[in-house]
């Protein structure tokens, strides 16, 4: 019996020191890193990194995995088959608008998964005609273009409205191109209220930080 535990711790330390110096492999018999598993693995308990470090290589070689709220399994997050990344920009080039503008363009994009945000705009008339006005109903005059342009939700998506101000329209049918950003709302930390500030008809001001404070 002594003999047998004795073969047995022996056996033990042998594979704790090819452990420690050539790893352990799970599923393989050569394994590249200290512990290396081939296959799949179910964990019950919680996992625990407790000092992970900085990733120094190429990201390219690297994955971002990330928990799947429906069967709470950890899966490899690929931006290029997902249906948005983490952050998606799109131009939308909309023709033959009524000259009103445009109210409600729906751009079928759930409000529910994803936050969108419109970065920028470009008005032409026409064929790309640069030289295009705005007019108001009854008045020959033009004016300076004045516009409200948003993004809101209505009914599960997210629609967009470009409007001129205070009843002006544009002399002939516009084409718009809008740059849109999307951002994936499981990805966000925080989506902050409206940060409002009273300028005082200052032209420089200070305005308080989104939360969480940024450094």
């Amino acid at each position: 019996m002594k003999n047998t535990i004795s073969l047995a711790l022996l056996l033990f330390a042998a594979f704790i020191g090819r452990a420690q110096t050539t790893g352990v492999g799970i599923g393989t018999n050569t394994p590249t890193h200290t512990l290396e598993v081939n296959g799949n693995m179910k964990l019950s308990g919680d996992l625990y990194f407790e000092n992970p470090g900085n990733h120094t290589g190429n990201s390219a070689d690297s994955y971002l995995l990330v928990r799947d709220n429906s069967d709470q399994v950890l899966k490899r997050y690929v931006p290029a088959t997902a249906r948005y990344s983490a952050i998606n920009s799109t131009v939308y080039f909309i023709t033959n608008i009524n000259p009103q503008g445009l109210s409600n363009f729906d751009t079928g994009i759930s409000s529910a998964d994803y936050y969108v945000v419109i970065g920028g705009f470009i008005i032409r008339g026409v064929n790309n005609n640069s030289n295009i006005k705005l007019t108001q109903p009854g008045n020959t005059n033009q004016y300076i273009p004045q516009y409200s342009c948003r993004a809101f939700v209505q009914n599960g998506t997210w629609r967009i409205e470009f409007m001129p101000n205070n009843g002006r329209v544009f002399d002939q049918n516009p084409e718009i191109r809008l740059s849109v950003s999307v951002y994936r709302r499981d990805m966000l930390t925080t989506v902050n209220n409206t940060i409002t500030v009273d300028m005082g008809a200052n032209t420089a001001g200070t305005g308080s930080a989104p939360a969480p404070v940024l450094p």
